[in-house]
């Protein structure tokens, strides 16, 4: 058994399942996992050719609804959700994985004048990637806690509350089917004038050199098509792509294991920022 929702740009959500009285979904097509281009050069005087490239194309996903009770006013109701060239949001969950992948409604076809109203809707969906519905949260954190609850405290033996661990490598795991984006959330704790978020498996880094504040909030989107760096201060935005030192490297979360580190400043004002990395899970098929 299956779940089917949709979700429009209003934030309002159907349920197109467990609901036959009204819609009844009899077919889904590009749940599998989608084509890839392969990019090759043909050898002059031999068999076979040399590999260049590779690609996953955009997904189509293509949902079959037969309508029935009040077949025009759930013909229209449909319209409110799966409106052309406008965004949609597909939730789709069985058993062993609950996914949401995002698009946009190429054509809605439903011919009204036969005995029963059948519409096909086709939606193009240009991240190919089905995406967990939970997100992951992982802070890479210099500062180790040390002080929890139940505790007790001996006269002349105190405990410290954390420590500082200015060599420490976290470990982001990304246990998906492909590399996946990222969006890098960090909170200034105390005045950093020299961020460096770096890859120790790779040495690529993102340098950022700007005078940052306590409360301040940087917000790194390593998502492809969707890059940026936006800083936020007293509710007001600022870009600060031109702050990057350098060529910009926008990290991708490889399969499995992913070591990461970061300086503030020269390595002692560490303590003086969070960083978190937000990313899902991702599947090419379900």
């Amino acid at each position: 058994m299956f779940t089917l929702e949709v979700e429009n740009t209003k934030g309002a959500v159907l349920e197109l399942t467990s609901n036959e009285n009204n819609f009844q979904v009899t077919n889904i097509e590009g749940l599998d996992p989608p084509n890839a281009n392969i990019n090759t050069s043909n050898y002059a005087n031999t068999d076979g050719s040399s590999f260049n490239s590779s690609k996953i194309t955009n997904r189509q996903i293509v949902i079959t609804i037969t309508l029935n009770g009040n077949v025009e006013r759930n013909r229209l109701i449909l319209y409110k959700y799966f409106k052309n060239k406008e965004w949609c949001k597909i939730h789709y969950r069985t058993e062993l994985r609950d996914v949401f992948i995002e698009g946009y409604v190429q054509t809605f076809d439903v011919p009204q004048f036969v005995q029963k109203e059948v519409a096909q809707i086709a939606i193009l969906c240009p991240d190919p990637y089905f995406k967990d519905l939970n997100e992951i949260v992982t802070s890479i954190s210099k500062v180790i806690k040390r002080f929890t609850f139940p505790f007790s405290i001996n006269v002349d033996e105190p405990i410290a509350f954390s420590d500082l661990d200015i060599e420490k490598v976290t470990n982001v795991v990304n246990d998906s089917e492909s590399d996946t984006g990222l969006i890098i959330n960090v909170t200034f704790l105390g005045t950093v004038n020299r961020l460096e978020i770096r890859n120790t498996d790779n040495g690529k880094n993102l340098i950022i050199e700007y005078q940052f504040r306590e409360n301040d909030k940087l917000v790194i989107n390593c998502n492809k098509g969707r890059k940026s760096v936006i800083l936020t201060r007293e509710a007001v935005e600022y870009n600060l792509v031109p702050q990057i030192k350098g060529k910009p490297t926008f990290f991708q979360l490889g399969i499995g294991d992913n070591h990461y580190s970061f300086l503030a400043d020269d390595g002692k004002n560490d303590m003086l920022v969070d960083i978190r990395f937000k990313y899902y899970k991702v599947y090419l098929g379900v």
